[in-house]
Protein backbone atom coordinates (compact mmCIF):
# COMPACT_ATOMS: atom_id res chain seq x y z
CA UNK A 1 0.00 0.00 0.00
CA UNK A 2 1.17 3.49 -0.79
CA UNK A 3 0.52 6.89 0.84
CA UNK A 4 -2.28 7.59 -2.11
CA UNK A 5 -3.52 4.58 -1.69
CA UNK A 6 -4.53 5.08 2.19
CA UNK A 7 -5.44 8.95 1.66
CA UNK A 8 -7.91 7.29 -1.13
CA UNK A 9 -9.06 5.08 1.49
CA UNK A 10 -9.49 7.78 4.04
CA UNK A 11 -10.99 10.22 1.51
CA UNK A 12 -13.57 7.58 0.43
CA UNK A 13 -14.56 6.38 4.25
CA UNK A 14 -15.51 10.47 4.68
CA UNK A 15 -17.44 10.28 1.13
CA UNK A 16 -19.19 6.97 2.22
CA UNK A 17 -19.62 6.86 5.70
CA UNK A 18 -19.49 10.93 6.69
CA UNK A 19 -18.55 9.70 10.38
CA UNK A 20 -15.62 10.80 12.57
CA UNK A 21 -15.07 7.21 13.98
CA UNK A 22 -15.55 6.09 10.21
CA UNK A 23 -12.59 8.07 9.44
CA UNK A 24 -10.63 7.46 12.11
CA UNK A 25 -11.08 3.59 11.98
CA UNK A 26 -10.08 3.73 8.63
CA UNK A 27 -6.81 6.36 8.81
CA UNK A 28 -5.54 4.10 11.79
CA UNK A 29 -5.96 0.77 9.94
CA UNK A 30 -4.04 2.39 7.15
CA UNK A 31 -1.37 3.31 9.11
CA UNK A 32 -0.18 -0.16 9.90
CA UNK A 33 0.46 -1.05 6.31
CA UNK A 34 2.36 1.79 5.69
CA UNK A 35 6.45 2.22 6.13
CA UNK A 36 6.91 4.11 9.53
CA UNK A 37 8.40 6.78 7.63
CA UNK A 38 4.79 7.51 5.70
CA UNK A 39 2.70 6.92 9.06
CA UNK A 40 2.38 10.76 10.40
CA UNK A 41 -0.13 12.14 8.68
CA UNK A 42 -2.55 9.01 8.98
CA UNK A 43 -1.85 8.90 12.65
CA UNK A 44 -2.71 12.56 13.07
CA UNK A 45 -6.03 12.30 11.15
CA UNK A 46 -6.75 9.10 13.47
CA UNK A 47 -6.50 10.73 16.83
CA UNK A 48 -7.65 14.38 15.61
CA UNK A 49 -10.49 15.64 18.02
CA UNK A 50 -12.09 16.37 14.34
CA UNK A 51 -11.09 14.12 11.83
CA UNK A 52 -13.36 15.27 9.37
CA UNK A 53 -11.85 18.85 9.13
CA UNK A 54 -8.63 17.44 8.26
CA UNK A 55 -9.29 15.39 6.28
CA UNK A 56 -11.51 18.39 4.10
CA UNK A 57 -8.30 20.49 4.21
CA UNK A 58 -6.45 17.86 2.99
CA UNK A 59 -8.70 17.32 0.36
CA UNK A 60 -8.31 20.71 -0.56
CA UNK A 61 -4.22 20.79 -1.19
CA UNK A 62 -3.85 17.24 -3.14
CA UNK A 63 -2.07 17.74 -6.09
CA UNK A 64 -4.10 17.29 -9.39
Amino acid sequence: MTLNDAILIVLLADRIHGTDAAIRSAAKRCAKQLPRSQRDMLFKIGNSAAPRELVGHLCQFLPD
